[in-house]
């Protein structure tokens, strides 16, 4: 039998029925299944790629209610969930496998036939409660805030972006695009040895926060000396390992420019269309290694520990707080490039 706490018996959730079209709706609270939890949501992110999907850039089956990045409390458990109790403060992972498939069986990574995704295959965060299985569910310490855990699951993609390109101690690092998950990436690269981590982009007041996160340098791709501030920040061998996070085909090209002979370009971003007139030659000239990678998966526990222990600072990245019923304007405001916005938290 469930255990469970009174919950209030409302759903509050904001729907989206069609590309750039909300309505805030109430609807049933689900009821976990044997291998779930209930969770009350208390903070919710809006992330770049829920900007996507709000906008129709990102194709999903609609109506759904969007949302990937949150945090909250269990207030109920399934019948056969032992490892997490009543009352425990969660944060949901964006995406899991189904553990079954011959994908999962293969590599058991993130790479799935049938892989769910909250806000995209099925009904995200924007709502007071959502229901997930225990095991994409992790519990958080008292010194993670409702604030800093909806932020986590943006820590653990960054982290396994980070990780895919077999970062070396010593090794100079270029991160372009300056948003949540490039900066925090800068910190990373530090935090594990990076002789230089840099981090390239368009937005002054971004690169200055950059700076201030523990980015060694900043570079304005704008300016017209851009490419040879990044040779000499290299001694004209270019990086060993190159990030992209800011989701621009433009940025792509800067990459491939600035890598070294035999260096790795990691591609964190999602892209609209296809990518024209790639730069082959370069490619092939210099030997370069582009890695791919999506979700945080086994990055969740390790995301914790850095973030509870202060080692990585993401309390400057949460900008900007509206209630749910005020999505609309919270997506309009993260798509706005304002100054000042980083990441927008919805609370229910």
């Amino acid at each position: 039998m469930a255990s469970e706490t009174p919950v209030t018996p409302v759903n509050i959730a904001a729907t989206l029925r069609s590309p750039r079209t909300l309505t805030i709706d109430t609807i049933p609270i689900p009821e976990p299944a044997e291998d779930e939890v209930l969770v009350k949501i208390e903070s919710i992110g809006i992330c770049t790629s829920d900007l996507l999907v709000y906008e129709g850039t990102h194709a999903t089956n609609l109506p759904i209610v969007p949302g990937h990045e949150s945090a909250g409390v269990v207030v109920k458990v399934g019948s056969e969930v032992s490892d997490i109790k009543v009352g425990d403060r969660v944060t949901p992972e964006a995406s899991w496998t189904c553990g079954t498939c011959p994908k999962c069986k293969q590599s058991g990574s993130t790479i799935c036939s049938t892989r769910i995704a909250l806000g995209r295959s099925r009904d995200g965060t924007f709502a007071s409660f959502i229901s997930v299985p225990a095991r994409a569910a992790y519990v958080l310490p008292d010194e993670i805030t409702f604030d800093q855990g909806q932020a986590l699951v943006t820590v653990a993609c960054s982290m396994r972006a980070f990780s895919k390109g077999g970062m070396k101690s010593g090794e100079k690092v270029a991160i372009f695009g300056p948003g949540i998950s490039g900066i925090i990436i800068a910190q990373l690269a530090m935090l594990n040895g990076a002789s230089e981590a840099i981090v390239f982009g368009t937005r002054d007041w971004r690169l200055k926060l950059s700076r201030d996160l523990g980015a060694s340098h900043v570079v304005n791709v704008r300016t017209s000396d851009w490419a040879e501030q990044a040779r000499l920040l290299t001694d004209g061998q270019g990086f060993d390992l190159v990030l992209e996070a800011s989701g621009s085909q433009e940025a792509i090209f800067q990459a491939l420019e600035v890598v070294g002979t035999g260096g790795r370009v990691v591609t964190f971003s999602l892209y609209n269309g296809t990518i024209d007139a790639f730069p082959a030659q370069v490619f092939y000239g210099k030997e370069v290694s582009i890695i791919g990678t999506r979700g945080g998966a086994g990055q969740y526990p390790q995301a914790i520990s850095l973030v509870k222990s202060g080692q990585l600072q993401i309390n400057d990245l949460i900008t900007d707080h509206l209630p749910l019923a005020q999505a609309t304007e919270g997506f309009e405001l993260a798509a706005s490039r304002k100054e000042g916005v980083m990441r927008v938290v919805l609370t229910p």
